[in-house]
Parts: C-alpha cells; structure tokens; sequence
C-alpha cells in the first residue's frame, strides 16, 4: 500500500485500508450531532496491558446505529448489500459518504454512514479532550460545581402496568 502523508492540524495523516481492527474495549464517547462526528475511546489501562488511548473519528455522519460499548471491534466499508439495505432504511442523499460496519466477535453491530473515517493512538491520557478533535471542547466533569437544577415535569410515554 502507498503511503501518502499530509499535515491536518499539526497531526501527521497516514492513508490506510479498511478494514481495521481493535483488539482492546472501545466506548462510544461523545457524539457531537451539530459537527456530524461521532467519536469512539478505548481509554489506556495499564493493568490490561493497554498503554495507549485510542481514538476512532467518524466526520461528516449522516446516520448511525450503534452500541455504546464495543469488547473488540472490526470496521469496514459496507458490501453492497449490506449498503443497499442501509440506503433503504434511510432514502437521504448520501452525497460522499460511505457506510461503514461496526463488528464484534458475534457479526455485525452497527454501522456509521460518515464522510470520512480516521484512528490513531497516544502514549499518555488526554483526560476529556480528544487528540483527534482537539479544536472542539468536550463536555467535561466538574465535581467541584453544583449540578444542573431540578427539572419541573419531566414526561414518560411508556404506560405503567
């Protein structure tokens, strides 16, 4: 495979091929729905023998349908059933983006509609923020402030037996 490289925010961008896989848990972390990206961690743990985070981007998403958490996961570009399926639960014009699949060891669990997918790891936590989205501020914890306030109503459309 030819390798091009090309700097995108101070970051070195290699070209590689689907599909990929991790060997390690993965956590759907934030989905950021007025940015199009949704943004996948496996968070270093020493202990299990993981001494990087690893961080899986998806930019330009036009529809998904994930699970929160992955053991291992395997993502490659849709086959074209499995795409003509897709396009049919979603009609949209899909413009450049591609379906991806989301796979663990029991098959397929999910799928990412995106523009573009991008991976990389780290050596060190990077606490909430992300090394692949570094411009965007991720929602962080604050246990030292109060919470938000108590809602007034708040609404459930299941009945109750």
């Amino acid at each position: 495979m030819e390798k091009r490289g090309l700097l995108v925010s101070g970051q070195r961008t290699e070209v590689a091929d689907a599909p990929v896989s991790f060997e390690r848990p993965l956590s759907l972390f934030p989905y950021i729905i007025g940015h199009s990206q949704v943004l996948f961690r496996g968070e270093r743990n020493p202990a299990a023998g993981l001494s990087t985070t690893v961080e899986v981007l998806f930019k330009d998403v036009g529809s998904l349908s994930v699970r929160d958490h992955y053991r291992r996961l395997t993502i490659r570009l849709a086959s074209q059933i499995e795409e003509d399926q897709i396009r049919a639960a979603d009609a949209r014009p899909w413009l450049d983006r591609r379906a991806f699949i989301l796979e663990t060891d029991s098959g397929s669990n999910g799928h990412v509609v995106a523009g573009a997918m991008y991976w990389g790891k780290r050596s060190k936590p990077i606490g909430y923020s992300s090394f692949l989205i570094p411009d965007y501020d991720l929602p962080r914890l604050h246990h030292d402030r109060p919470g938000p306030s108590q809602l007034g109503t708040v609404y459930d459309p299941f009945p109750r037996r």
